[in-house]
């Protein structure tokens, strides 16, 4: 039986997870660190028997952008998805709570999916984070766990087999429209920017593909984006949607978005 799932990679900034689609997809690793803006998509066919029935699934992995505050991106990106693989960094403590206190709520706004939690790094000394405490999170959350590692490969085809499986017995709950978000600060802005981009533009793949290459052209700093960028960053989308959407509807959308950037520079002078 042929099928395809759809899988999100959650967890902060530098936890690994592009490592862990590398690794999973290419068997590659690279200590390089580039980071995710907005989403990544790859695509890994697996068999797999269960139940007696021979199954071959290609997981649909989207690893999302993991700079908190970007809830229209991630929340975007989270919707249709079959299962979850949470990922903490064990040498930041700060990062198995905020699987707790923001990937998980964030995700169930969405969905409701299976899901496991991928403990990463495991090949690194200096862990924060124990395996007692990882234990005890995964009693509390309900998420089996794996200890893993992207640079050796330790455990992370036997995570996303099993997150296959756990696929096949559960199916998601889908909770309806996103929660609609107030736009108070830059980064709200370009969290409104991405979606509305890829929105327009038709194809989120693409479009996301745009976005990150224009964010990089203007060293947009996601943790802390800039008005002067953010109007820079318009202008650019306004020329792109020229071609693709015709002079009417760039220059609707431009004017749009630049409302929507005037609201926030007036209400914060």
């Amino acid at each position: 039986m042929e099928i395809k799932r759809k899988v999100v990679l959650l967890g902060d900034t530098a936890v690994g997870k592009t490592s862990l689609v590398r690794r999973y997809v290419y068997n590659q690793f690279s200590d390089s660190y580039i980071q995710t803006i907005g989403t990544k998509v790859s695509k890994k066919e697996i068999k797999l028997n269960f139940a007696g029935v021979d199954y071959s699934i290609t997981l649909v992995i989207w690893d999302v952008l993991g700079q908190q505050g970007y809830s229209n991106v991630q929340q975007a990106a989270f919707r249709g998805s079959d299962g979850a693989l949470f990922v903490c960094d064990l040498t930041r403590k700060t990062t198995l709570n905020s699987i707790l206190h923001y990937w998980i709520p964030t995700l169930q706004i969405v969905a409701g999916v299976p899901g496991l939690l991928l403990a990463n790094k495991k090949d690194l000394d200096g862990w924060e984070i124990s395996e007692d405490e990882v234990k005890e999170f995964s009693k509390v959350t309900g998420l089996p766990y794996y200890l893993t590692s992207a640079k050796t490969g330790e455990n992370v085809e036997d995570a996303f087999r099993a997150l296959a499986k756990l696929m096949l017995l559960f199916k998601p709950v889908r909770a309806g429209k996103m929660e609609k978000k107030e736009i108070k600060t830059p980064k709200d802005v370009l969290d409104y920017l991405m979606k509305d981009f890829c929105r327009q533009y038709g194809n989120w793949n693409d479009g996301m593909a745009i976005m990150e290459a224009n964010i990089r052209v203007l060293d947009i700093d996601l943790r802390k984006p800039e008005i002067l960028q953010l109007r820079l960053l318009i202008e650019k989308l306004y020329r792109i949607e020229l071609y693709n959407l015709g002079e009417e509807k760039a220059q609707e959308n431009k004017v749009r978005r630049l409302g929507v950037l005037n609201k926030i520079e007036s209400d914060g002078s």
